[in-house]
Order: C-alpha cells, then sequence, then structure tokens
C-alpha cells in the first residue's frame, strides 16, 4: 500500500504544478520584423532531464549463490533477472537517469544504481555453565560476515523527435549497460565437542561475483505535462547481455565458472517521472 501513496503523491504533485507552469512557459522572440515563437517545451542545447526510473530492476544477481561450507559448490549459472516473462511493476522504482542534450536533437543518457550492505562477523561465546548444570552465562551464537553489492550503470545516447503535438516527443537510441553482484560470506563459528575435537566452520570468506554487461536498443515518448516535468514510457526492443558468475568456496581453492547469453526483444519496459533544467 505504501508503494502505490508514494506514486499517487509524485502523480499529484506533477499535476499540481501544470497551470504554474503553463503560465510561465508562454513566450515569445521577435527579430524585425517577423515574429519567432519558439516551442515551450521541446529540451533545448545544454538542458539537463533527471528522471525517477519505474518498472522493473536492473540489478543483475540471478544466480548468484555463495557456496556453503564444506559441501557441493551450487552450479547455477548467473540469470539475466532484468528480464522476466510476467513480472514489470510500474510502481517499483528502479534508478535514476540523467540525460544532458548536446544539440537540440541528441541527449547523452546516464542511468542506474547501487546498494551496499556490510555485516561483519562477530565470534560466538560460550555458556558458562555451574556444577549444578545451571547457566549463569548464556551461549552466544556467531555473527555470519555478510558483504554485498548490487550496482548497475548504463551510458548511452538518444535522438529526439519533433511531433505536430508541441509535448509529445518520440525517441529512439542506444544503451550501453553494465552491472556488478557480489555476495561474500564468512562464518566464524568453532565447535568443540566433549572429546576435544574443534570444528572450524569456515577457513575463510566465500563469494560470489556475476559481471554482465551488454547493448540494447531503445525507443520511448517523454509527455510534458508541463512546461518542465514530464511523464515517460521506454522500452528495449532488442537487448542483448552477457553475463559471467566466478564461485569460490574458500581460500586457495578452486573456483567454478560459468555464463549466460541473453537475448530479448520488447521485453523490458520502464516508465518515468522527470524534470528538466
Amino acid at each position: 500500500m505504501k508503494k502505490y501513496l508514494i506514486l499517487c503523491f509524485i502523480l499529484a504533485f506533477t499535476l499540481t504544478s501544470v497551470n504554474a507552469q503553463d503560465k510561465v512557459s508562454d513566450h515569445h522572440h521577435y527579430k524585425g520584423d517577423t515574429c519567432k515563437v519558439e516551442a515551450r517545451f521541446a529540451p533545448q542545447q545544454g538542458d539537463f532531464t533527471a528522471a525517477m526510473v519505474f518498472g522493473r530492476g536492473a540489478y543483475l544477481n540471478g544466480g548468484l549463490v555463495v557456496p556453503g561450507s564444506y559441501s557441493s559448490v551450487s552450479g547455477s549459472a548467473p540469470y539475466a533477472n532484468v528480464v522476466d516473462a510476467n513480472d514489470n511493476n510500474i510502481t517499483n522504482m528502479v534508478g535514476a537517469e540523467g540525460r544532458y542534450y548536446a544539440t537540440n536533437r541528441f541527449a547523452i543518457t546516464l542511468s542506474g544504481g547501487a546498494i551496499l550492505r556490510n555485516t561483519p562477523a562477530q565470534l560466538a561465546i560460550p555458556a558458562v555453565i555451574d556444577v549444578d548444570g545451571n547457566t549463569i552465562i548464556p551461549a552466544y551464537s556467531a555473527v555470519v560476515a555478510d558483504e554485498r553489492i548490487d550496482a548497475n550503470i548504463s551510458v548511452g545516447g538518444q535522438w529526439l523527435f519533433n511531433t505536430k503535438n508541441d509535448r509529445l516527443f518520440p525517441y529512439i537510441g542506444f544503451a550501453l549497460p553494465f552491472s556488478y553482484a557480489r555476495q561474500s560470506l564468512y562464518d566464524p563459528t568453532i565447535i568443540v565437542d566433549g572429546q576435544g575435537n574443534v570444528e572450524i566452520t569456515d577457513l575463510g570468506a566465500r563469494h560470489a561475483d556475476i559481471t554482465a554487461f551488454g547493448v540494447q536498443a531503445v525507443a520511448g515518448v517523454d509527455y510534458y505535462i508541463a512546461k518542465d516535468v514530464f511523464f515517460g514510457f521506454d522500452i528495449k526492443p532488442v537487448s542483448y547481455t552477457y553475463a559471467y558468475s566466478v564461485k569460490t568456496p574458500g581460500p586457495g581453492l578452486y573456483s567454478l565458472e560459468s555464463d549466460t547469453n541473453t537475448l530479448s526483444f520488447f521485453a523490458q519496459f520502464s516508465f518515468k517521472v522527470g524534470f528538466k533544467f
């Protein structure tokens, strides 16, 4: 429910600014005896736009499985979970996009996001028990160290087109996405049994990494509801992604490598709410 309220707030905010923006957007330039009326909404050279992007996330981390301690190393290959046949939620904010208009018709684009998590390890503390078997101080379990990185970035270019509607601007372009995901686990638990045998859970950290890159065609449209506020929609007509993963079960051990090629057609969509500066 919370995400729907946030989306409704964004829509209400942008719509209430329409009247005020439209009043200041009516401007004319006169050259000699000629009156030239410029487009009120079209981006111009030197303009910058920033947009919130909604839809399916661009974090490619499918198949990021860290090997377990003293167990088989999973053979799961990286999975391009940025493409899914049955799930693309428009209320899910997935990142941000910036565009710089190098000319009136061409923009350089940059989009992406990152998530970093770090849980430090804590050693286990054994219980203190008296001679009668009563627990004086309870045992404290170890805290497993968990480090994770999810990041994606995409650079590209877009060519803008005019239409008969001075608020509507379709565009085509390309994007070069790059994604990186990593998770490291380390369990410092040490178990000593009644015979004095010691069991060490991890000798060092276990890792799983995914690196992915590709190329995408982009087609979309922006509609300016006010002079500097727009809604947008885009689709990737063709997208290719190469993903490569490495799983390391421990220090000095052999790593398992795997890769996946993903080709999709009209399978990635996104919705945008943006502002022009």
